[in-house]
């Protein structure tokens, strides 16, 4: 990344982006063969904080989607909000 872009927030979208392209071509300068084994040692290390980087965002991802999914099911049913399970047939009294 150049200097004058700023880095973009850990675990947003802009961050799993620019994580997964620099980890891409990583890997693809270390399958060319040119590297040495210090540097390839190096290249791997970052590449591990790359693919950490890419979990946390993915990671935050979920978070966000399940706590949408949580608030899309409970705004039209209150007892969900509740934590109350709706009644049923099986919680009536028994007619005898």
């Amino acid at each position: 990344m150049s200097d004058e872009t700023p880095d973009p927030a850990p675990g947003t979208p802009a961050d799993f982006e620019a994580s997964l392209e620099a980890l891409e071509t990583l890997v693809a300068r270390m399958e060319s063969g040119e590297l040495g084994l210090e540097q390839s040692l190096e290249e791997f290390q970052q590449g591990m904080q790359l693919v950490d980087r890419c979990q946390r965002a993915l990671d935050e991802a979920q978070r966000r989607m399940e706590a949408l999914t949580t608030e899309t099911s409970t705004s039209g049913n209150p007892e969900a909000a509740s934590g109350t399970p709706p009644a049923t047939d099986d919680d009536a009294p028994v007619p005898f």
